[in-house]
């Protein structure tokens, strides 16, 4: 029984620090999430290495690059994250399971952009480059 309980401890804390968002980027960073059902399409492959050549862009523009597929999250190298909870990150950010596209989060936590391949990976730095804060960060880089 003391073991049971135990392990329904250790259960809960791991549960408990899961994230279920991406609050801690919050005001820090913009994030692009890329939601695809394999990692082998075509479609997700071709907009992926785009986007990935891109390398100022996403450095000029603070964005992190994630990965929603096969039930999991997965980071710029495509490797798996662990401490997020799938299920509720879909929720929060609206991510269907079949969602085939990206999603654009802005550095307040907020929905900015949901666009389904294929799409042009362009403008999602044209979208950013519109919002209010980055045209401020624009304007504070031009005086350094």
């Amino acid at each position: 029984m003391k073991t049971l309980t135990n392990i329904s401890l250790v259960l809960f804390a791991l549960t408990a620090s899961a994230q279920n968002d991406f609050s801690k980027y919050k005001w820090r960073n913009r994030i692009v999430v890329f939601s695809t059902t394999s990692l082998e399409t075509e479609s997700f492959v071709t907009h992926w290495q785009h986007m990935k050549n891109s390398t100022k862009k996403i450095e000029d523009r603070n964005i992190l690059l994630f990965v929603l597929a096969k039930g999991r999250l997965y980071d710029k190298d495509l490797k798996v994250v662990s401490g997020f909870q799938v299920g509720p990150l879909r929720q929060k950010y609206q991510i269907p399971n079949t969602y085939e596209g990206i999603t654009l989060i802005g550095k307040d936590g907020g929905v900015k952009f949901q666009k389904t391949f294929p799409l042009d990976v362009k403008i999602i730095f044209e979208t950013i480059d519109q919002m209010p804060m980055r045209k401020s960060e624009m304007r504070e880089n031009i005086d350094d």
